[in-house]
C-alpha cells in the first residue's frame, strides 16, 4: 500500500523578514531550530519565529551548530563567517591578513577542533592557533587545485571536500590527500553536497550534464554507485541536501521538479510529495532531522515539516491521535480498542525492522528493549499513534 505523510508549512512571510526561501537549517540548544534564509537568520524557539537583527537582509549560505561551545557558525554570501557567543555575534572570517578576503562562504565544518571554511572564490581555509591557513593552488605553498569549495564533511580519519569543478577530495589526518573525479566514477565534477552514513559517503551533484546527480561511495570497498531514473531515483539535477531519520532512511533534497524530495530505505526510493498532504512542491535546499519522527525541509518558498511517520495503514480522515506514553510492556502489548482484525505497525525509533500485523495484542518475545512508535487503525477508521517502551523481562 502507498505510504502516507502529513505536512505543516511555514511561509516566508511568517518569518518576520523579506525572505523568499530557506537556504540552511541547524539544531541549537534544546528544541531550538536555526533557519537561514536569503534575507537573514531566524530562530524558531518555543513555537515562535524571531529574526536576528544582526543579519537583516543578509543571504545565509550555511549553518553549523557547535555543541561543544553551544555556539552557531553562520556562513553568509558576501559578509563572511560569524560565530555566536551568547547574544554577541563576531565576524570570524575573513581576517585582514595575507589578502584572505573571501566573503562568500559556501560551507563550514569543525574537524579535529579546528574550523574549516569553504569559499566560493578562494577555496579552502583552516582556522588554527588564532589564524587562517589557505589550502589553495593560488597561494605560493598551495596544494589543492581548486578555487571553489561547495561542501565539507568531517570524518574520523580525515576531511571530505566537495569542489565545484574538480570532484571530491579527502584530506587525511596524517597528511596528504586523495581525489575522486569523473574518471573515478563521479557522474559530474561539481560536487554540491556530502553526507556520511556508516561506510557510505552520499554525494549530490550539480550541473547540466545528464540525469545522474546522486551517488554513494563505499569507503572500504572503494566502490562508486550512481543513481538515476533507471535505478529508481525519482528526482535529478542539483542535489542540495541530505539527512538521515530515526528509521535510518536517507532523505535527499534536490531541484527535482515535481519530486524535489525523496527518501531511500536501503532498497528503494520514495518520492515526495507523492502520497503527501500539505507539502510545498518546490526545490529543496536544506534538511534537518529533529528528535523523533520529524523532518524539516527548507524550500525556495518556505518550510515543510512532517507531522507523521510514514505508514501503510490508510487513515480515513485527516486526524490522527497522539496519546500519552503508556506503561512499559514486557512479553505482551495490548492495543486499546482493537480487535482480531486491527492492522498495526510497530516502528523502532532508533531505526531497524518495522513489525506489522493484525490483532489486539503484540508479542514482545522477539522485540529488543527500546522505544517504539505503535500505529493502529482504531474506531471509525481513525489511525492512532502512541509511543511504547519494551522493557527487559
Amino acid at each position: 500500500m502507498a505510504q502516507v505523510w502529513s505536512w505543516s508549512t511555514i511561509a516566508p512571510g511568517q518569518m518576520g523578514n523579506s525572505a523568499q526561501g530557506v537556504t540552511a537549517l541547524a539544531k541549537g540548544n534544546g528544541n531550538d531550530i536555526w533557519i537561514g534564509t536569503d534575507a537573514g537568520l531566524v530562530l524558531f524557539s518555543d513555537g515562535q519565529l524571531s529574526p536576528l537583527p544582526t543579519f537583516n537582509s543578509t543571504f545565509i549560505r550555511t549553518l553549523l551548530w557547535d555543541s561543544i561551545s553551544s555556539s552557531l557558525l553562520v556562513g553568509t554570501d558576501g559578509a563572511g563567517l560569524y560565530i555566536q557567543s551568547g547574544n554577541t555575534w563576531t565576524q570570524l572570517f575573513p581576517q585582514a591578513q595575507n589578502g584572505l578576503l573571501e566573503t562568500r562562504i559556501q560551507s563550514v565544518s569543525i574537524h579535529q577542533g579546528n574550523v574549516w571554511v569553504g569559499g566560493a572564490e578562494k577555496g579552502l581555509f583552516k582556522y588554527e592557533n588564532g589564524g587562517w591557513q589557505q589550502f589553495n593552488a593560488l597561494t605560493t605553498s598551495g596544494q589543492l587545485p581548486f578555487s571553489s569549495v561547495t561542501s565539507l564533511l568531517s570524518a574520523q580519519n580525515g576531511l571530505w571536500v566537495g569542489t565545484q569543478a574538480h570532484g571530491l577530495y579527502f584530506l587525511f589526518n596524517q597528511g596528504g590527500f586523495t581525489n575522486l573525479t569523473v574518471d573515478s566514477g563521479l557522474p559530474v565534477a561539481h560536487v554540491q553536497s556530502i553526507f556520511l552514513q556508516d561506510h557510505y559517503v552520499w554525494l549530490g551533484f550539480s550541473g547540466t550534464q545528464g540525469d545522474h546527480h546522486l551517488a554513494r561511495y563505499h569507503t572500504q570497498q572503494k566502490a562508486m554507485q550512481v543513481f538515476g531514473p533507471s535505478t529508481g531515483y525519482p528526482a535529478f539535477r542539483q542535489v542540495y541536501a541530505f539527512q538521515r531519520d530515526s528509521l535510518n532512511h536517507i532523505w535527499i533534497g534536490s531541484h527535482g521538479g515535481d519530486l524535489p524530495l525523496a527518501y531511500f530505505d536501503g532498497q528503494t526510493f520514495t518520492g515526495i510529495p507523492e502520497f503527501s498532504s500539505g507539502f510545498l512542491s518546490s526545490p529543496v535546499k536544506a534538511l534537518l532531522h529533529q528528535a523523533g519522527p520529524k523532518i524539516w525541509v527548507g524550500h525556495f518558498g518556505g518550510l515543510s515539516v512532517n507531522s507523521l511517520l510514514p505508514t501503510s495503514i490508510q487513515p480515513s480522515s485527516a486526524d490522527s491521535d497522539l496519546m500519552p506514553f503508556p506503561n512499559p510492556f514486557s512479553k505482551k502489548l495490548n492495543i486499546p480498542e482493537a480487535s482480531s482484525s486491527t492492522p498495526w505497525e510497530l516502528i523502532p525509533l532508533s531505526g531497524g525492522y518495522i513489525q506489522r500485523g493484525l490483532g489486539s495484542t503484540i508479542s514482545g518475545n522477539s522485540l529488543a528493549p527500546r522505544v517504539y512508535i505503535l500505529r493502529w487503525k482504531g474506531n471509525e477508521g481513525k489511525v492512532q499513534q502512541s509511543f511504547v517502551l519494551r522493557k527487559n523481562d
